[in-house]
């Protein structure tokens, strides 16, 4: 299940002046090539009347290997994008779970065949959604010279290490307010999942403890009560998939002070405290550190009440680009929306026009919320 439709699942304007008028995104049957290459599915969806630009696109986390069927509709999100005429490839992955270094790889191979069977593109722009995000801003940074430009949609923008650190710690804090229910956090068992069962133990829990789930929330930082236990859940398949990954636990509390729960003396002194392991936590600073050294315009877009991957976790990419003096690089837009990766495909339509206009016409779009 991918990772934006997991917790999907478990959680669920006005043009300005000057605008231009929106146009059309009910795009004519595209069309559409499935297969395989090198253990990686892969789907290829071009309009009629291609205008020779394409969108790479990069998937989120996924627990379960994506599968793209024949027949399958491709789905709405995409429809401003081929409505506009351009080409949308996408590789499923040959690995699932945090699979930055294989995502990158197998999608990097299914561009080259798509240029090799049918011409180097006139536009090439790269697009990805949560995990997925965090791929668009790495290929950007290291590949500019393949793309004109990267949307970035609910998107990882800070260090991995960094931003999965966050899962860890709330995964720690509620073992704290509830011992033993979910198992051990180091290392996290290999039979763990986030099924419904476990999200709804999880909240039972939680309404025992009005307290903790106060704590927990805050902590969490984003989202609102229905959605805490799914991220909870999560959390905890994260976290044990990274482990596995990186060949040891990358994640560490020890230096950690817990602020902002308002039980921070209990819980600081309470909480279990774990260290890192160094080869597992330089695997998870490799891939992906970003560095914000852009030559090409980055657009992003987050929900305002995104549970997951919390919104303000994205100005640490804004202040990664500004230190790299390519603040006028980056634009960070939202919606004021719960849940995660929520987006109409008309939200998504104007983000990518605005990229586009960004790229052709210099015109950067404004920061803050969506016009």
């Amino acid at each position: 299940m991918r990772f934006a439709v997991l917790l999907l699942a478990c959680l669920l304007g006005a043009a300005p002046a000057g605008a231009r008028e929106p146009r059309s995104d009910t795009p004519a049957a595209p069309s559409t090539e499935i297969g395989q290459l090198d253990g990686a599915g892969y789907r290829i969806d071009v309009p009629a009347g291609w205008n020779r630009g394409v969108v790479v696109f990069f998937h989120g986390y996924a627990i379960d290997p994506v599968v793209f069927r024949e027949g399958e509709r491709l789905s709405p999100m995409f429809d401003p994008i081929l409505a506009r005429g351009f080409a949308v490839i996408q590789s499923a992955y040959s690995s699932t779970g945090w699979a930055l270094e294989q995502a990158a790889a197998d999608t990097e191979k299914l561009r080259r065949r798509f240029v090799a069977a049918r011409g180097a593109p006139k536009e090439s722009y790269v697009m990805g959604m949560s995990m997925g995000g965090l791929l668009t801003a790495m290929t950007i940074e290291t590949k500019p010279q393949l793309y004109d430009g990267a949307l970035s949609l609910c998107g990882v923008l800070g260090a991995s290490d960094r931003f999965l650190q966050r899962d860890f710690a709330l995964r720690a804090a509620f073992d704290h307010y509830f011992p033993d229910l979910l198992g051990p956090l180091v290392p996290v068992p290999a039979d763990y999942r986030p099924t419904g069962a476990i999200t709804a133990r999880i909240d039972a829990a939680l309404k025992s403890d009005p307290r903790a789930y106060a704590a927990l929330r805050a902590l969490n930082g984003g989202g609102d009560e229905r959605s805490l236990p799914g991220v909870i859940a999560f959390a905890g398949y994260l976290v044990g998939e990274l482990q596995r990954r990186a060949g040891g636990n990358p994640f560490g509390n020890a230096d950690l002070v817990y602020t902002g729960s308002g039980d921070d003396f209990a819980l600081n002194d309470g909480v279990a405290r774990h260290r890192a392991e160094p080869r597992a936590a330089a695997y998870l600073s490799h891939w992906y550190t970003p560095s914000g050294r852009l030559s090409r315009p980055m657009l992003a877009l987050h929900n305002a009440g995104d549970p997951l991957v919390v919104a303000s976790t994205a100005f640490d990419y804004a202040l990664l680009a500004q230190r790299a003096g390519r603040a006028d690089r980056f634009v960070q837009q939202y919606v004021a929306a719960e849940g995660h990766c929520t987006f109409t495909p008309a939200q998504v339509g104007r983000a990518f026009d605005a990229l586009v206009a960004w790229k052709r016409e210099g015109t950067r779009p404004p920061s803050g919320r969506q016009p």
